[in-house]
């Protein structure tokens, strides 16, 4: 019988210590030195942070601060601390900010607090439902903060000394509305915003909790708290109940304005303007670029924008923001082609994508881009990549060989043809002729042509002015002599000709009689071996394309050369000493298999290609000169630079303005040259003629009778 009963106390006795053992509920601070440091937290420029608090006395002490690895001694912000018996917020936005509550407090009671902040926005504290607002605005919220400290002392206070429940961080400002809502509940796990969650349901209230060393986050970021100098055993500086709320008491859910943005995702061009809905049914807005309309539009830049909006209820309570995210695309940047094609085939165009490709569609202002012209053309292109953005037009050229087929460009650095053949080959009189054409107007300090020889040649740059742009040979006595060519364009075909009969030196241009020169006669004795585009002693290069290149051991007449300058030749003709057509390429392709140019007379003349890059548009094949098969029909006895007053008929008044009177004994053809040697004008006349000349710009011509080969100067004003 006395078993039993002692069996019956001892089950009791275990019943009630069971009873009286209570999880905790709260976690008490004693005010020395215990502290709470939560897991590396983010930044945050928006804020809420509330708890529940309960103090045993009224000194001046911190409660919650955001610190750095400094420590709140050194480093504080989004604090709640007690100063003066009433609780105040603190925040650092380059300047220190305070603002007190109203409410003066007591100790051991419950208090709610939540302080609140906003960049460029205002202060809030609200202490049991009642709120304090700022009546001041504040700047950027400091930017450091990496954890918070729960108890610490900090700056100008001290350690708390009371009890905390439910603390929670948020990186939003909470309303009021909301704050009344969730304080008398636990926030189960998580929320919109909520980045902090401690329910302080550890433990065991007063009881040995050595084990019991953080303290749990539920927000679901795992920012638990590490407990620091606690006793963890009794009543104080360690885990209590009961706390300010009852454990597990479920907070309604507080319905905040859920928005979404139309379109919710794009893909946009450069410079196009995208405008955002927001949709959600809120009653008021604010996007991200200050807006508080509904909508609101944005020019799109390169790369990527987002836009993002909040939405209030009644109440001024602002849900998350909703954000999208837009994909910018650049407009597209194209390179054209500079194409080479022969007449009687066709040609694709093809533009090079810089970026913002791939390319979806192409428009040609040559409607297709396979085109087959007859003569060399610009046209425009653009294009549209996937995203719809449309590149500027960009321009290209299409070259197509006439019956001159293909050229050979140099570069003006290295390029140079050795062609075997000797000064010593010439006795004294000579022919030079080539098609020829430069990105530079003949100019000085250089000293290079396309068919530059020792003793005679074609020149382009020269030092001396006589020499430039000219004829060149030297005589027997070792003179050197000049004919001009007259003035000679950048980038301008030019058939030109230089000729040589051991007395007189003749410059040709566009079959063009343009100068002659008499010199003592003969020609030096020079050694070495003739080469094209180089000086023949100096390492000066020519820039230049040159085509139907011909070296003639004769001196060719104007007629010859006006006859045959628009045609290839057959290779057969008398002193036709070494003939060049430049043909073996393929214009502006990869020709490097290519190592000599071939000589079309017979004669073997094969010249080596020394220097020249043989792929690309320059140092290169390229397409041949403009044949135009059109014979220059004026032959002039002397050049255009030397005709005097000799009269084969008769012209009044001169100098004239508009009409120009011509009166010869019988019927001639003639022809007015200009000083470049460019035929403007042909006409038949018969007796007395009136030509009307005031067309014609202001300067010297001259009037050619095409049988005699005479010719006179005129002046039009």
């Amino acid at each position: 019988m006395i078993k039993k009963l002692l069996l019956v106390a001892s089950i009791c006795l275990g019943m009630q210590t069971a009873m009286q053992s209570q999880v905790g509920a709260a976690l008490n601070f004693d005010g020395a030195n215990d502290l709470v440091v939560s897991s590396p937290h983010s930044v945050l420029t928006e804020y809420t942070v509330e708890a529940w608090i309960k103090l045993n006395n009224l000194n001046n002490q911190n409660i919650i601060t955001a610190t750095d690895n400094l420590g709140t001694s050194i480093s504080a912000s989004h604090q709640i601390k007690l100063v003066s018996g009433k609780f105040e917020h603190y925040l650092y936005d380059g300047s220190a900010r305070t603002l007190t509550s109203t409410i003066t407090v007591t100790t051991g009671t419950w208090y709610h607090v939540a302080i609140s902040a906003k960049n460029n926005g205002k202060m809030k504290i609200t202490v049991n439902s009642n709120e304090t607002v700022s009546a001041f605005n504040i700047g950027t919220i400091w930017q450091n903060l990496n954890k918070f400290h729960l108890g610490g002392n900090a700056i100008g206070v001290g350690y708390f000394n009371g009890e905390l429940d439910e603390v929670r961080i948020w990186n939003r400002q909470l309303c009021l509305e909301e704050i009344i809502n969730n304080k008398d509940g636990e926030i189960a796990t998580t929320a919109p915003g909520l980045v902090t969650n401690y329910h302080f349901n550890q433990g065991i209230a007063g009881g040995g909790n050595l084990t019991v060393v953080s303290a749990l986050d539920d927000s679901g970021f795992n920012r638990n708290g590490t407990l620091t100098n606690f006793a963890l055993t009794g009543t104080a500086s360690n885990w209590v109940a009961t706390g300010a709320i009852t454990s597990g008491a479920a907070v309604t859910s507080f319905v905040l304005p859920v928005l979404s943005i139309n379109p919710s995702a794009t893909l946009t061009c450069t410079g196009s303007v995208v405008t955002f809905t927001a949709i959600g049914g809120a009653f008021s807005y604010v996007w991200n670029n200050g807006s508080t309309a509904s909508t609101y539009s944005q020019t799109a830049f390169t790369g990527s924008m987002s836009a993002s909006v909040t939405g209030s209820d009644v109440n001024g309570c602002y849900g998350p923001a909703a954000v999208v995210i837009v994909s910018v695309s650049a407009a597209p940047v194209l390179s054209n082609d500079l194409g080479y094609f022969c007449s009687g085939s066709s040609y694709t165009i093809s533009p090079t994508v810089i970026f913002g490709g791939p390319i979806t569609s192409y428009t040609y202002s040559t409607g297709s881009s396979i085109i087959s012209p007859t003569s060399t053309v610009t046209y425009t292109v653009s294009g549209t990549n996937a995203a719809g953005c449309a590149s500027a037009n960009t321009t290209g050229t299409v070259e197509v060989c006439g019956a001159s087929g293909k050229a050979l460009n140099m570069n003006g650095t290295d390029d140079v043809l050795n062609t075997g053949i000797l000064y010593s080959d010439f006795t004294s009189s000579w022919t030079f002729e080539c098609w020829a054409k430069s990105p530079s107007t003949p100019t000085s300090g250089k000293f290079n042509g396309p068919m530059y020889g020792a003793n005679m040649g074609i020149v382009w740059d020269h030092n001396t002015l006589i020499y430039r742009g000219s004829a060149t040979v030297q005589d027997a006595s070792n003179n050197f002599y000049g004919a001009s060519f007259g003035s000679l364009l950048a980038n301008t075909w030019y058939h030109l000709a230089a000729t040589y009969d051991g007395t007189v030196l003749k410059a040709y241009k566009n079959g063009v009689l343009t100068s002659s020169v008499t010199t003592l006669g003969g020609l030096s004795a020079a050694s070495g071996g003739l080469t094209f585009g180089k000086h023949p002693t100096l390492s000066q290069f020519w820039d230049g394309t040159i085509d139907d290149a011909r070296v003639w051991t004769v001196a060719r007449t104007c007629n010859e050369i006006n006859q045959n300058m628009n045609i290839e030749l057959t290779g057969s003709q008398t002193g036709l000493k070494a003939y060049y057509k430049f043909n073996e390429g393929t214009p502006a392709a990869n020709n490097t298999s290519i190592i000599s140019t071939l000589d079309a007379s017979g004669n073997n003349y094969n010249c080596s290609i020394a220097g020249f890059t043989r792929n690309g548009a320059t140092s290169n094949y390229l397409v041949g000169a403009p044949f135009n098969n059109t014979l220059n029909p004026l032959c002039l006895t002397t050049g255009i630079n030397e005709i005097n007053t000799t009269n084969p008929f008769i012209i009044y008044p001169n100098p004239t303005s508009t009409i120009l009177n011509i009166e010869v004994k019988e019927q001639a053809q003639i022809s007015i040259v200009n000083v470049l040697g460019d035929v403007v004008l042909t006409q038949t006349i018969n007796g007395l003629s009136k030509i009307d000349v005031s067309s014609l710009k202001s300067g010297v011509y001259f009037i050619q009778d095409s049988k005699s080969g005479k010719a006179i100067k005129f002046i039009k004003e």
